[in-house]
């Protein structure tokens, strides 16, 4: 069976944000129904952080739907307040997913005045939100290798979008470019991989699950190739300490799954012994390839 990786949660400290901003809508507009209706609206984003980012959250698909609200919130109030004009006094503080801390000093974090930051954040628990839900299901039936698929999928795209321009400072190494992009690598390819089970599950032909496989190697490959590199810096100590033994391994024995299906499909019912292809496939079935 092969191995899955889901990726944990980023933690935040407590933030009230219906202080300042309220602050801020009390001081630009007059008392009325606009200033009412922002107020409330200040009053619902902060219930939202809380629910989304204050309390232990369910692998179930209900709890990042809470994220994504919050997420969509923050884009939809950011044009209505001078976030980037350093006039809210407003922190918002993250821990590194991947750092645990020593017995010395606690987990890494960075603190920063910054509404694209905290966005960042949220985006990466929604990503690994939808991989640990994913890594829940049962692949040894149809549904749970269908659910698997999406939320794999779903995984990737958030990964994908995390932008770091609007940041002043170094990340932390969970949502440097390096390793997110790694994360995304990831998710796609098992994604691949779960269709491939599916398609094996479902008894496809050699020939569909070549194509499978042929979809899934370079994504595979690509993290052989970065477990492969020289690790000069801490980001890539980091990024192949947590990600690419399972995936380099993996690949590995995808290769050699592809190349099986290959030599299958080029077998013909007059093969003999002799034939190059049954060869190839006597070969790899019996263990005589590394």
């Amino acid at each position: 069976m092969a191995t899955f990786i889901s990726v944990p949660l980023k933690k935040s400290s407590e933030v009230d944000l219906v202080k300042p901003l309220s602050k801020f809508v009390t001081a630009t507009y007059p008392a009325g129904e606009e200033q009412t209706e922002y107020i409330r609206a200040v009053e619902e984003l902060n219930k939202l952080r809380k629910n989304a980012l204050g309390r232990p959250l369910d692998k179930h698909e209900s709890s990042l739907e809470i994220v994504l609200r919050y997420y969509d919130q923050l884009c939809a109030v950011e044009p209505k307040f001078p976030f980037s004009e350093n006039q809210l006094c407003l922190t918002f503080t993250w821990k590194d997913a991947f750092d645990k801390g020593s017995l010395f000093g606690g987990s890494v974090k960075l603190a920063l005045a910054s509404l694209g930051y905290e966005k960042t954040c949220v985006l990466f628990n929604a990503a690994a939100l939808a991989s640990q839900i994913a890594s829940e299901q049962n692949l040894d039936n149809d549904e749970g290798l269908k659910t698997a698929a999406k939320y794999y999928q779903r995984s990737v795209q958030p990964h994908q979008d995390t932008v770091l321009s609007a940041l002043n400072r170094e990340p932390t190494m969970d949502i440097s470019p390096e390793t997110v992009g790694t994360l995304s690598l990831i998710m796609l390819a098992q994604a691949q991989e779960v269709f491939f089970l599916k398609a094996t599950s479902d008894k496809m032909k050699d020939a569909v699950i070549q194509c499978q496989y042929k979809d899934n190697l370079p994504k595979s490959a690509d993290l052989r190739h970065s477990s492969n590199q020289s690790p000069t810096t801490i980001k890539h100590q980091y990024t192949k300490k947590h990600f690419i033994s399972p995936q380099h391994k993996q690949c590995m024995g995808e290769s050699c799954l592809l190349h099986v299906h290959i030599s299958v499909c080029c077998l013909t019912v007059t093969d003999t012994p002799e034939s190059p292809y049954f060869r190839l496939f006597w070969i790899l079935v019996s263990g005589i390839l590394p």
